[in-house]
């Protein structure tokens, strides 16, 4: 295992980054980077005093030209370790080229991370926009709207590979003489969305040589056969660190509740507001979601549906209300990322509108940046060790507190005993779901209004 000083070494090397090791050192600020002026002002306009441990290693990686593949969970700040340095070499590029030409392709799975994408890059640049110009493609718009923006060449181009592709074989978009750099965000999911064969298409359409940066939550065999078709002789970087942050940032609940109390249950947490701030309330099918917030709103809580059958306009404006705090609660159903038990969906490309309606480049619980999430409740308990994880993970991000609460009914505690094995085998103390004490005399005041409501829900 190398740390600390051995990220001095060249392409090919295998960087870990122990949590307490990165203690010991002397923390890096971002003007000590040797960033662009322009850029360390935009960043502290974000409050961002220091880089976080991503940051801190991967940004002076990629300023030396280095291909990377980094490995940090969700929350870690990732969109900004590649961002940052490829901003730099941008602006580094604009004092001796003229010539305005599309030099950075970043590839997404989503969507809605697109627009965090795009919304991130934004901010970053807000001192440089007029040289650093930024188009997100990844949205449904007709190709022929979206082809004045292309015309313009812009410097950094964000999509989904299939909306690319459509682009390049439309000739709308052309890569093969003037790329610089591209990006795989969240990696770990480019195939089991369906893109394999778009993407090894797209690589065909790419110069030889360019900078390539994978950007991934988990090394699963996905990333490492997209390693082999992107990277030439990388450095891993693989921030040996717990999956969630430990308890005493991310508090982890529990509480059993059978299938028919569980509305009771929210109820009577939120009207005697023991759950308090921004809180997303994750289920497992799109249908439930639309129940449970019309079983809210018989109470005057008001809350957001996210799902994947909504316009991604409407989910991007929803995802915006939500981070503005027009809403304390948004009901998000990740259904979409899971196939039977839990597993992700492979095989099969699912592009575009399923048979339900549904669109299939979406993803609730990865890739979204919602802001300042207090509380997260799995009304229903996810299908896969990895979905608790990133559902548990909107919440507790950067250096904010939070705490993930999941009802457990009797046919899911199989389920629970999955998820507790797996955080316990990442020997971080305190990171199990603890038992979260309530007195459940106090639910019985509720449960005539409760069962009134659902009796409606039925009945609708």
């Amino acid at each position: 295992m190398v740390c600390g000083d051995a990220l001095a070494l060249g392409p090919g090397s295998l960087v870990s980054v122990l949590p307490d090791t990165h203690v010991g050192m002397a923390e890096l600020r971002f003007h000590e980077l040797g960033l662009d002026l322009r850029l360390v002002k935009a960043v502290a306009d974000l409050g961002w005093e220091k880089p976080t441990l991503i940051q801190e290693k991967a940004i002076p990686l990629g300023m030396d030209g280095k291909d990377l593949l980094a490995r940090a969970r969700t929350g870690s700040g990732k969109t900004a370790a590649y961002a940052i340095p490829i901003i730099q070499g941008l602006l580094q590029d604009k004092m001796t080229l003229s010539e305005q030409a599309v030099r950075v392709l970043i590839l997404v799975p989503t969507k809605e991370l697109g627009h965090q994408v795009l919304q991130m890059v934004r901010q970053l640049t807000t001192y440089c926009a007029r040289d650093i110009k930024i188009a997100d493609i990844s949205g449904q718009a007709d190709i022929s709207a979206q082809r004045p923006i292309l015309m313009e060449k812009p410097d950094i181009v964000v999509g989904t590979p299939s909306r690319v592709l459509l682009h390049i074989n439309q000739k709308t978009l052309c890569l093969r003489e003037s790329l610089r750099a591209l990006v795989i965000d969240e990696a770990d999911l480019i195939f089991s969305f369906g893109f394999e064969e778009d993407l090894k298409n797209l690589l065909c359409q790419l110069p030889n040589i360019y900078q390539s940066y994978l950007m991934s939550a988990t090394f699963n065999e996905e990333v490492k056969a997209l390693k082999e078709l992107v990277l030439h002789n990388p450095v891993i970087l693989k921030l040996e660190e717990s999956q969630l942050p430990d308890s005493s940032q991310l508090l982890q609940y529990h509480i059993r509740c059978e299938e028919e109390d569980k509305f009771l249950l929210l109820y009577t947490l939120l009207k005697l507001s023991l759950i308090r701030g921004k809180t997303i309330i994750f289920v497992n099918e799109v249908e439930r979601s639309y129940r449970l917030k019309l079983f809210l709103e018989q109470f005057s809580i008001p809350s957001c549906v996210l799902n994947s059958e909504l316009p991604v306009q409407s989910r991007c404006h929803i995802i915006a209300q939500f981070n503005q705090s027009c809403y304390d609660y948004i009901i998000a159903s990740d259904e979409h990322v899971l196939g039977e038990k839990g597993k992700k969906r492979t095989g099969k490309k699912r592009k575009g509108k399923s048979e339900k309606g549904q669109d299939s480049e979406y993803g609730v619980s990865r890739g979204i940046d919602f802001h300042n999430v207090s509380t997260v409740i799995n009304f229903d308990l996810p299908l896969s060790v990895d979905s608790y994880i990133h559902r548990a993970g909107r919440t507790a991000r950067a250096n904010n507190p939070g705490a993930a609460l999941s009802f457990v009914a009797s046919s899911e505690l199989p389920m629970l005993q999955e998820i507790e094995e797996a955080l316990g085998e990442g020997g971080s103390k305190g990171c199990v779901l603890r038992p979260y004490r309530f007195p459940t005399e106090d639910l019985e005041g509720f449960r005539y209004r409760c069962r009134v409501s659902c009796v409606w829900l039925r009945a609708v």
